[in-house]
């Protein structure tokens, strides 16, 4: 009963944080009431159909001056510090709020969690560079007025379902409190690879800034030799339970016991700024942007099961090789008399080298694929991808006579290639013309008249 009182001073901030009309809302929370008093098993006035209830559509302008979202805090102001802040200066600023409003060492100031979950929001937004910017982006337009006509009315309602469902789902989310939500907070890390690393796979050690338990109390929160009593408001079950609701106790934690003697070091959180180290494994094939999660690394809570640690990968070009997805390019340096008469040429692969064969009359800048020879696909039916080999063709600077004569031999025979089939091809020209023009019907007639005249004086 005594979280359902909590429900009046919900009702007055949901008032505050819209402009719409108080009717509809009245009726909004007054059927919300309703029904959970109902479930309960009490019966508290008349049931309202709030799904009936309909706010009047006047003709007439809206004036709302923005919905009040977590999209909409201002990150900077939360953290405390300026909007040009360095990553350390938001990480010192993080670790000094989240040590003072942690939950474990506010258990009885229930604004503390809203706080804290505020402060982490806020940091795990602006320590990722990507986040920061895209968030200052749409931070810096502002929450500018807006004013909606009754012809606008399809996306009023869309914006204005979408608050009234999220504040719903907080006031409900805190009354019957469920277990996915402890969890402590995750981690954000990067690690550099060398381009070797991400092509073959490789187990990396990570060292990063945590909260870790106490070695005082050994992450109790209490002294080992502190006395303990049954909790009062669970009666020592951990679970509180209102029909048909059963949650975990708020007060114990779900343990079922209480200590009032807390811990020096850690204030009773039972957790302490510190360092983890974790061995990744890395898989083979990733690429810089790529993110693993190691469950369970990130940040440790008394009472919470451990967050995860999200790990962003960024991998150093090489010099030999290149990649588009999993595809690798590489270089072959060949002479140009190798790419006229063909031959064999040593290329380097990501399992070695191996001798390839120069194709006869090899263009520079050709390529030639190897397929199956490319980084691990993930998920795909074709497990890797290929390898593309470019040639370049090397000319010689500087040559002695015997190189000099053979070539001009060469190019002298190339030449009288050229003019012998440049001439064949005017004499067929020719030909074609002839045949081709307007008099060859008349030729041909007199050419056949003197055959025949030949033919008659000879007979």
């Amino acid at each position: 009963m005594g979280r359902f009182s909590r429900l009046g001073l919900y009702r007055q901030q949901l008032l505050s944080s819209t402009a719409m009309d108080k009717d509809y809302l009245l009726a909004r929370v007054s059927a919300f009431r309703a029904q959970a008093f109902h479930s309960c098993g009490f019966v508290v006035g008349k049931p309202v159909d709030y799904a009936t209830t309909r706010l009047p559509l006047r003709d007439r302008y809206i004036h709302a001056t923005g919905f009040r979202s977590s999209a909409e805090q201002n990150y900077y102001e939360i953290l405390g510090v300026p909007e040009n802040a360095s990553r350390d200066d938001i990480k010192k600023a993080f670790h000094a709020l989240a040590k003072k409003y942690h939950p474990d060492a506010n258990k009885n100031n229930p604004s503390a969690k809203r706080k804290f979950q505020e402060i982490r929001e806020a940091y795990e937004t602006l320590q990722d560079s990507e986040k920061r910017a895209e968030y200052d982006r749409k931070h810096s337009r502002g929450t500018e007025n807006a004013e909606y006509a009754a012809g606008d009315a399809d996306g009023f309602r869309y914006a204005y379902r979408t608050h009234f469902s999220d504040s719903f789902h907080k006031i409900f989310s805190e009354i019957f409190e469920q277990e996915t939500d402890h969890f402590a907070s995750d981690i954000q890390a990067e690690l550099s690879l060398s381009f070797s690393e991400a092509a073959q796979g490789c187990t990396k050690n990570l060292s990063f800034d945590a909260f870790v338990p106490c070695d005082s109390c050994h992450g109790h929160g209490h002294p080992l030799d502190a006395k303990s009593k049954v909790c009062p408001t669970c009666g020592g079950v951990g679970r509180v339970t209102i029909p048909p609701f059963t949650s975990r106790c708020g007060t114990c934690k779900g343990s079922g016991l209480i200590i009032e003697e807390h811990c020096m070091s850690c204030r009773g959180s039972g957790l302490v700024e510190g360092i983890k180290d974790v061995n990744v494994t890395i898989p083979a094939g990733v690429d810089s942007g790529d993110t693993i999660r190691v469950p369970g690394a990130g940040n440790g809570g008394r009472g919470s099961q451990p967050g995860s640690l999200f790990i962003k990968l960024k991998v150093a070009e090489d010099p030999v090789f290149s990649r588009e997805g999993a595809n690798v390019y590489v270089d072959a340096n060949i002479s140009f008399t190798q790419a006229i008469l063909g031959g064999m040429v040593n290329v380097p692969t990501l399992s070695g080298k191996m001798q390839l064969k120069i194709p006869k009359g090899v263009q520079p800048g050709q390529l030639l694929v190897l397929r199956g020879k490319g980084l691990p696909k993930h998920g795909f039916l074709v497990t890797h991808g290929d390898q593309y080999v470019r040639f370049r063709v090397n000319f010689p600077t500087e040559i002695n006579e015997r190189q000099r004569a053979i070539l001009e031999e060469f190019a002298k025979e190339e030449i009288d290639c050229a003019n012998s089939n440049s001439a064949e091809g005017n004499w067929w020209q020719q030909i074609l013309e002839r045949i081709t023009g307007p008099k060859f019907m008349l030729e041909l007639s007199l050419f056949m008249l003197i055959l025949l005249f030949l033919n008659k004086t000879m007979g």
